[in-house]
Order: structure tokens, then C-alpha cells, then sequence
């Protein structure tokens, strides 16, 4: 039927929508983006837009909400499991969507998806944190975890930028020994 949420068209227009925006975020900020040039690159009107979405950034959310979704159940973290092992299943999803994941690293001050998926581990963190720097104000163990957040992204970033195509296990190790201040 048309007009139903699950009707192949409208998912299909959906589709259609989204990969317009993402090709217009490779060389637009989210903030400069209209939905009139998103209309335009998916030859669809104004209305079949705002049938689906509110504005840009709700179609942004709308995007990362379907990536968090995907991922969320491969990254809970497990009972005794390692940051390690979880950075590296991280770093895989990330890799395997790495077009959308780059768009949302990059734009992640304007999204959702960090702060959800690295609550995941900011307790295993924190209590690092505690041991690693004698540290037991929370102010001061939040800056570090924001820290940590914040180096991470920015140095995935960079490993998808890089030419040099290290491995995931490297960027895995680089990122939890930052964190454990080990010298593995």
C-alpha cells in the first residue's frame, strides 16, 4: 500500500535520500547541507522529503540511529572482557561501514552514536583511569574519558585517511595502550 512505512517505494525513497545526503556530506558540512540540494540530488520533491524526515540533521540521526542499531548488540561489552577486545570489534564495524562511519566520526559533536556507544565502556575506563593516574575526583576522571573518546575518533580518522592501511589490529593496539598507558 502506498504511503506505508515498510512499502518497498517508500523504502526505496528512503534509500534514495540518504545516499543523496551522504554524498552531499563527502563535500559539505552537516550544518551547510539543505534540503533543497538533498532534493536535488535525490530527484525527489521537497514533500517526499519532509514525509520522512524533519530537517537535514534529523536525517543525520535518522542515519546514525540505523548504524548504532546494527552495531549495538555486537558491542556490548561481555562480563571480563578486555578494552582491547572490545576496540577491536569496535574498529571492525567502523571499517566494514566505513563510508557512513567516517561521515558520523567526523560530524560526531552533531550525533549520538559516540556518546551511546562508548558508555559501553566508560565505567571499565573510569576504574583504569582510578588505578592508572591515583585519580578518584570524578571531574577529573570524566576529562580523562573525554579525552580518551575524543583521541579515539580523531585517531580512527586518521587511520581511515591513511595511506599507509594499517592493520586493525594496529590501530586496536595503539588505542587501548593509550588508554592502559601500557608498552606493549
Amino acid at each position: 500500500m502506498v504511503g506505508t512505512k515498510n512499502n518497498r517505494r517508500t523504502q526505496y525513497t528512503i534509500q534514495v535520500i540518504k545516499e543523496a545526503f551522504l554524498r552531499l556530506l563527502n563535500t559539505n558540512e552537516l550544518s551547510k547541507i539543505t534540503v533543497t540540494q538533498i532534493c536535488r540530488e535525490a530527484d525527489v520533491n521537497r514533500g517526499t522529503f519532509y514525509l520522512h524526515f524533519n530537517d537535514p540533521l534529523d536525517l543525520f540521526h535518522n542515519i546514525e540511529t540505523d548504524l548504532t542499531n546494527q552495531i549495538r548488540p555486537v558491542l556490548a561489552m561481555r562480563p571480563q572482557e578486555q578494552l582491547h577486545d572490545w576496540l577491536k570489534r569496535l574498529i571492525i564495524i567502523l571499517k566494514d561501514n566505513e563510508a557512513v562511519s567516517q561521515l558520523i566520526l567526523a560530524n560526531y559533536r552533531n550525533g549520538i552514536m559516540i556518546n551511546e556507544l562508548f558508555s559501553e565502556v566508560q565505567e571499565q575506563a573510569i576504574e583504569e583511569f582510578k588505578e592508572d593516574f591515583h585519580e578518584q575526583d570524578p571531574h577529573i576522571l570524566k576529562y580523562y574519558f573525554s579525552y580518551f573518546v575524543n583521541g579515539s575518533i580523531s585517531a580512527i580518522l586518521s587511520w581511515f585517511a591513511d595511506e599507509e592501511d594499517q592493520s586493525i589490529e594496529g590501530i586496536t593496539k595503539a588505542l587501548a595502550n593509550v588508554l592502559s598507558r601500557s608498552t606493549e
